[in-house]
């Protein structure tokens, strides 16, 4: 539901909107049965739509004079007009200014309720992380236009959203997750002060999507102490399965995750071990020792019981590595490779 009709919805019904409300639909009946009644048959005033028209430049004391009423009681259904809208209309048109700028008061401190499908929501993230994540996403086309919401710890959200064009706030509280709408996000991301915090508050959001039925919806926990992330892993089991544990460290990874449900675990294994029985070597490939295509290297190398998984352009240590294969792509002395396998490989280079 959009945010502006649905807080319509919500606030017209609120005690201050309901006298003039109804002062100015008793002088919308009133004039028009007058003007029926007492105006010369064929009059152009007597036509609803022309009525209505003359009730909104009449009541809004604009007054243009394309249409008036001529007989005696029809002026006075229009001064009934005049009159409710210079009294009654104006208290309608400072209620909604005032509704206005309080609804826009309340969002920038997150205290609004949000209407929003489909969205981004992180829980307890910092600001300089979130904006971290919020550009790496939005570098992609599928991503550019994600909405995301931020619901901040209290001692994290001090005054108004420093950044109200990359995402809204929200205060957290008892209703947080009701006015995130979180029951409607496509992924959720929990980042507590700690990691243990961080399991308390994914059980809390758990328990909310299961009260509302939603199901779907992506679980990432951010987890600060990867030392501990078999233990928080198994934590987070208990509480639902799909649940993925995510290195916090670096806000690219967490965009990744956020972007490709199920990636978050490579990443950590990437990081560390891999898997149990697999670890991760550099080999630096020796000066003239030969050119080969990437995928016939490749190939050798699963052979060998090992796999290639990225490229480096140089021996240097801080040398970019590549992921991705490019077409034709070959592989030469001088380079350095990043292999999989169970232990260090020795490759025969010249014998390739």
């Amino acid at each position: 539901m959009p945010i502006l009709p649905g807080r319509l919805a919500h606030h017209v019904v609120a005690r201050s909107w309901r006298a003039p409300a109804l002062v100015m639909a008793v002088a919308l009946v009133t004039g028009w049965l007058l003007i029926a009644v007492f105006e010369e048959p064929g009059a152009k005033i007597k036509k609803p739509h022309e009525y209505l028209w003359y009730f909104f430049v009449s009541g809004t004391t604009t007054g243009y004079g394309d249409l008036f009423p001529t007989s005696a009681g029809g002026r006075i259904g229009g001064a009934i007009v005049i009159m409710a809208g210079a009294t009654a209309g104006l208290v309608l048109f400072a209620e909604l200014t005032l509704w206005m700028a309080k609804g826009r008061t309340m969002r920038a401190n997150g205290h609004a309720r949000l209407y929003l499908r489909r969205h981004i929501v992180t829980v307890g993230y910092d600001r300089d992380g979130l904006r971290a994540i919020i550009g790496q996403l939005h570098g992609d086309p599928e991503f550019a236009g994600a909405k995301v919401v931020t619901i901040f710890w209290p001692d994290e959200l001090a005054g108004e959203n420093p950044d109200p064009d990359l995402y809204d706030v929200v205060a957290f509280d008892g209703t947080a997750f009701e006015r995130a709408c979180l029951h409607e996000a496509r992924t959720v991301v929990v980042v507590g002060h700690t990691d243990d915090e961080t399991v308390r508050v994914m059980l809390q959001v758990v328990a909310h999507l299961r009260r509302h039925d939603a199901a779907g919806v992506h679980l990432l926990a951010g987890v600060h102490d990867g030392g501990r992330r078999a233990e928080i892993t198994e934590a987070l089991g208990l509480i639902g399965p799909d649940i993925e544990p995510v290195d916090i460290d670096d806000p690219a990874v967490v965009a990744v995750a956020v972007r490709n449900p199920g990636v978050a675990s490579i990443y950590h294994n990437l990081a560390s071990t891999l898997d149990a029985d697999s670890t991760l070597y550099r080999l630096d490939v020796p000066e003239g020792a030969g050119e080969w295509p990437r995928l016939d290297l490749a190939i050798d190398f699963l052979r060998r019981g090992c796999t290639l998984l990225a490229v480096g352009e140089s021996h240097r240590p801080n040398a970019r590595f590549r992921l991705a294969a490019r077409p034709d792509e070959t592989v030469r002395g001088g380079q350095s490779l990043a292999v999989v396998a169970e232990s260090r490989p020795e490759i025969p280079w010249h014998e390739l």
